[in-house]
């Protein structure tokens, strides 16, 4: 039997996810796993590299463009274990390096992956789990991966924007690729709200705007992420045309000239293979 014994309303919805690239929501029965009860994350946060965890207070406003938000000093794995009453937010990073967690991943995209994306299969898989305690606040920001948030424990609800037009978005993915926070500088200019209780997911398409708010329980969510060669193709030409935009000129954004897309890709790749040999 499947891990997420997707339904098939859930499965057609990921069809149109990735037919029409937007958000859309899900049923799923991963509400309880061995490996996502507080006490094996909180051992999972303690054996990852300090740089795999991140967290911070989580009464935070919408928004935070610098993302410096102060956090809680102590142990992770005290932070972990206490997040149903510390008032902390907490996202465990990567949590493929533990060989339990990476089959944990596999099983969940093996099952979502090619309804969205069909033959541009995955060239790397990322997973990530958050904990928050009550009330806490994800502020407005964006993520360059394709994403299922899978809703394991308590309550929260993801709200949804858009872009007031294509230039934003292509403006926001390039300081991202450059570098710069995920997090953005202004409210959603529009919203969709996605409640979210065990047994619900939302597919998240990459850089779409977006906020998350927590219920008044303690939360355990699963955000099961993967990169196609075409997406990383458009973070690459995104990471370009930054560095064209600071020289004046206004780049077109990636796909809207397939040819020069291509001499773009190819002159940089070409270029950092002879950084390499001169080294």
């Amino acid at each position: 039997m499947s891990l997420l014994q997707l339904d098939q309303t859930s499965r057609e919805a990921l069809r149109a996810a990735g037919a029409d690239m937007s958000p859309y929501e899900i049923d799923h029965h991963l509400t309880s796993h061995e490996l996502l009860t507080l006490e094996a994350l909180a051992d999972l946060a303690a054996s990852l590299p300090e740089s795999s965890v991140e967290h911070n207070i989580g009464d935070l406003p919408d928004v935070v463009a610098d993302g410096n938000a102060p956090s809680l000093d102590m142990p992770i794995r005290d932070l972990v274990m206490t997040i149903p009453e510390n008032g902390a937010w907490a996202v465990l990073k990567n949590i493929e390096q533990d060989p339990r967690y990476a089959a944990l991943l596999d099983e969940c995209l093996d099952e979502i992956e090619t309804l969205v994306t069909g033959e541009d299969l995955s060239i790397s898989r990322e997973g990530f789990v958050f904990l928050s305690s009550p009330g806490s606040v994800t502020p407005t920001h964006i993520d360059p991966e394709y994403n299922v948030l899978l809703q394991v424990q308590g309550e929260k609800t993801m709200t949804t924007g858009t872009w007031r037009n294509r230039e934003d978005r292509q403006v926001e993915a390039e300081r991202l690729r450059a570098g710069g926070h995920r997090n953005l500088d202004a409210p959603l200019a529009t919203r969709t709200d996605h409640p979210l209780s065990p047994g619900r997911g939302v597919f998240v398409p990459p850089y779409t705007p977006h906020i998350v708010k927590n219920g008044p329980a303690p939360s355990i969510s699963l955000s099961v992420t993967w990169n196609t060669q075409g997406l990383t193709d458009e973070a690459l030409l995104h990471r370009i045309n930054s560095y064209v935009r600071r020289t004046g000129m206004s780049p077109k954004e990636p796909g809207a000239r397939n040819g020069v897309d291509r001499l773009k890709l190819g002159s940089f790749r070409l270029a950092q293979r002879a950084k390499r040999v001169v080294r």
